[in-house]
């Protein structure tokens, strides 16, 4: 069986967070056919073991360090000011250390803020295949989150912070041997942004193991009964990530006000980790918001809403929340922001609004009318099984691996869909 090293700062297990569930996703397929360390720091809470088999976990401790510093080598180094960035600081040692001690055949770098160490195994491993899979385009990211910061400084070093992660990017599209990204649209910001060659990218939409849905369902899940007789909607997702943020800020001063005034007795459920103090504060005078804070399991709260909501402006890769909605049988409305990246078709896989009054129409449509909302939620999850569930993705994602190292000026065809081939 050949090997693999798999570099991921944020630690799969528990999948509560679209990063992990797209890290766990492909681990369990490339541990079904390659024996595979995962290089991780060791999570926050308790420890869920090592699900997978053909696979083991080395866990590093994530020593403490203090704001400034990292501000400081953010500059020093010119680097991005994420703690995934700075992780070359506790992982470079085992890295080195893994390395000399087997010769992987292939080498999965999880997020292209681990650039530092696609540079430290390439001379480690010169003939190894090397994959670098974006979950997003970080330098579109850091642009918009650059252009929201208010106040001179704050402004200078976030502008900062967008130029070294461009080059950063730029870099990583020379070195890599592969560029995974989860959109098209992702895959032609690389091209055109971060210059990188065609024949290297290639398309892995997020994806889900949808027997694991419905085995939770069958099992039962973890007991979480909510109050009957609301109609409720939710806002799933890690409620300390700037998009989410941003769109639950916008939500709640755009949209709910008109969406209480058409759905008396309405609730709006925010559920979602690492919550930002001006999210939770929006339950603080309103009994009709429920601001959950981290839950162990988000599934029972997903399937027990009658509505879905993603309204984002900004980010970019494809939402997992809605793949998880459509997996759970919940129809969802979003921005087209929020849907972009997936293959859908408005009004017959989800509702999409862009504008405050269509957005709060379309919510309380789909809470009036239940016949809709299950056509809609029914055609969603079919969408799933063809385009966005594991056994639809896995052999992309074999053939990809089992492939040479690219040469230099083969160019792959884009296709038109995403379902169509597995490079762009």
């Amino acid at each position: 069986m050949r090997t693999m090293l798999v570099v991921t700062a944020e630690n799969p297990f528990p999948q509560d967070s679209g990063g992990k569930l797209r890290t766990g996703n492909l681990l369990k397929i490339v541990t079904a056919h390659f024996r595979t360390d995962v290089l991780t720091y060791r999570g926050r809470g308790p420890d869920t073991g090592n699900p997978l088999p053909n696979c083991r976990f080395i866990y590093v401790e994530r020593r403490p360090r203090s704001g400034r510093r990292l501000m400081i080598r953010t500059l020093y180094r010119r680097m991005n000011h994420s703690y995934m960035s700075h992780s070359d600081l506790d992982f470079a040692p085992h890295i080195r250390e893994l390395c000399r001690s087997t010769s992987y055949d292939c080498v999965l770098i999880a997020h292209t803020l681990l650039g530092a160490h696609l540079r430290l195994i390439r001379k480690l491993l010169p003939e190894a295949l090397i994959v670098t899979d974006a979950h997003n385009f970080e330098t579109q990211l850091t642009r918009q989150l650059a252009d929201g910061q208010r106040g001179l400084v704050r402004k200078l070093f976030f502008r900062l912070n967008h130029r070294f992660t461009a080059r950063e990017e730029r870099r990583i599209a020379k070195t890599t041997d592969q560029l995974w990204v989860a959109s098209e649209d992702d895959a032609e910001l690389f091209v055109a942004e971060a210059r990188a060659p065609r024949h290297k990218v290639s398309l892995i939409p997020n994806f889900l193991d949808h027997d694991e849905y419905e085995a939770d369902a069958d099992a039962g899940e973890p007991p979480v009964t909510l109050p009957t007789g609301e109609r409720r909607i939710i806002l799933p997702g890690n409620m300390n990530y700037f998009p989410n943020v941003n769109g639950a800020l916008h939500f709640h001063e755009r949209i709910y006000p008109e969406l209480k005034r058409r759905v008396p007795g309405i609730k709006w459920y925010i559920v979602g980790k690492d919550c930002h103090p001006s999210v939770r504060r929006l339950a603080e005078n309103d009994e009709t918001i429920v601001v959950t804070g981290y839950v162990k399991h988000i599934q029972p709260y997903i399937r027990q809403s009658d509505v879905v909501i993603v309204p984002l402006l900004e980010g970019g890769g494809t939402r997992l929340k809605i793949l998880e909605a459509w997996a759970l049988g919940v129809p969802v409305v979003s921005t087209s922001k929020g849907a972009e990246g997936l293959e859908y078709e408005a009004g017959r896989h989800l509702l999409v609004a862009d504008e405050p009054e269509p957005f709060a129409e379309a919510v309380a449509t789909l809470l009036s009318n239940r016949r809709l909302a299950g056509a809609v939620a029914f055609q969603a999850r079919q969408k799933l099984l063809e385009n966005y569930e594991l056994q639809a993705v896995e052999g992309r994602v074999l053939r990809l691996l089992n492939a040479h190292r690219p040469e230099e000026g083969r160019v792959r065809t884009a296709p038109n869909r995403m379902n169509a081939g597995e490079g762009l």
